[in-house]
């Protein structure tokens, strides 16, 4: 334990934010499963371990109701709306609830589906590099990784157009809880107002499309309701929480791609040149498969322990926490070669970007979708992108998400 305490297994600190591929990197060489005295966790960092971790029904994603328990009163008061949300939310659930909360998506979000949104998505991206033509220097997120991934998710559920600022706001409330930022002063606010606004206003575009069925995965959900037998249906609470979670993950985890992919290119120019002048109208395949592996939005992905079992040479107990160092995972040397380098030929590239197994995840094709044309027409519009400033990047344990992306395009 003496080891461990000297290594750095704070997820939480500035080194870990801003660097967390080097805290990985120390954690994975002396052991790749450490306990972090500080999190009372353990954390796996190899890719051989992740895998094996990610296909054992030993280790649960169930956890809502120890969270909801351990909360101090005036805590679980002001979550108890995001909580109601969280709880419809399929990440949380094993078989056979897990199996029931997908099974009404799973048709909407094949490849063939999905590949539908591609004149959209074109469409939505010229109108922002329009934008930021004229703007010249701005924050990348604010700007475009951010906006561009809600307008998306927005025309998917349909969600009016009037209400995409909403959609953008209400993701960043809601953000501080899902990623647990209990330091932030307005911790509490935030998560109060992001339930309050999300069962107000999600709510109402429930009921109007239950009285007037529409092409979209609201009615999608509605279709498979049944509040008398809440096993083989869904309930109304299940919609509203199954809504909540393709919103925003549908939303934040494309706008982690969109920062971090960019800001990877950027701080390679030969690969970024090499990439500009290959031929196609969007990125190639191999190179969207190694900018997500390269910075996976996901840090890490949390499971609890269910069942006591050996790991790796540690005794795993009924009830503890364990980080799934996604991040680390992809940037092991026994998996990558140089892993640390940005490779947009690499192949076979077995990255963990969106999880492994029975919680695979359900919008991988959609994000990889974006990413392939929104980034392409970004670095083909602007040949003079830039960044003009240092990365702020969010102090979060389970995400790797750009805060703040400076550029310019002059």
């Amino acid at each position: 334990m003496a080891m461990t305490d000297s290594l750095n297994t704070d997820l939480l600190s500035d080194e870990a934010t801003t660097q967390p591929y080097a805290v990985f990197r120390r954690l994975r060489e002396y052991d790749p499963i450490v306990w972090s005295p500080h999190h009372h966790a353990w954390i796996i960092t190899s890719h051989h371990e992740l895998g094996e971790a990610f296909r054992d029904p030993r280790l649960s994603t169930e956890r809502l109701q120890g969270f909801r328990e351990r909360l101090p009163p005036q805590r679980r008061e002001a979550l108890e709306l995001a909580i109601q949300l969280l709880e419809g939310w399929m990440l949380f659930y094993e078989p056979p609830k897990h199996s029931r909360l997908r099974e009404p998506l799973k048709r909407r979000f094949t490849p063939k589906a999905l590949s539908a949104l591609t004149n959209d998505i074109r469409a939505v991206t010229a109108q922002m590099l329009d934008h930021m033509e004229e703007v010249g220097e701005f924050d990348l997120v604010e700007t475009f990784a951010h906006p561009l991934p809600a307008k998306i998710i927005g025309l998917l559920f349909g969600v009016p157009d009037e209400l995409q600022p909403w959609l953008g706001s209400w993701s960043r409330k809601f953000g501080k809880v899902v990623f647990g930022a209990t330091r932030d002063p307005d911790y509490l606010r935030c998560s109060r107002e992001a339930g309050e606004e999300f069962h107000a206003v999600v709510g109402d575009l429930i009921e109007k499309n239950a009285l007037s069925p529409a092409d979209n995965l609201i009615s999608a959900l509605l279709a498979f309701r049944d509040d008398e037998h809440p096993d083989q249906g869904l309930s109304r609470a299940e919609i509203l929480g199954s809504c909540s979670a393709l919103l925003f993950a549908g939303h934040d985890t494309t706008t982690a791609l969109l920062g971090s992919g960019t800001i990877a290119l950027l701080e390679n120019p030969q690969s970024l040149e090499w990439l500009r002048a290959q031929p196609g109208d969007e990125l190639p395949e191999l190179t969207v498969e190694e900018l997500l592996r390269f910075e996976s939005p996901a840090k890490t992905m949390m499971r609890m322990v269910a069942q006591a079992h050996e790991r790796g040479g540690h005794e795993f107990k009924v009830g503890q926490t364990v980080y799934m160092a996604i991040g680390a995972a992809n940037r092991d040397p026994l998996a990558f070669a140089n892993p640390d380098v940005l490779d947009l030929q690499r192949d076979p590239n077995p990255h963990f970007t969106f999880g492994n197994g029975r919680h695979f995840c359900l919008g991988a094709y959609l994000a990889r979708l974006e990413i392939r044309h929104a980034l392409r027409m970004l670095i083909d519009r602007f040949p003079r992108l830039r960044l003009t400033g240092p990365v702020q990047w969010r102090a979060t344990i389970s995400d790797r998400s750009a805060q703040c992306i400076p550029v310019s395009v002059r």
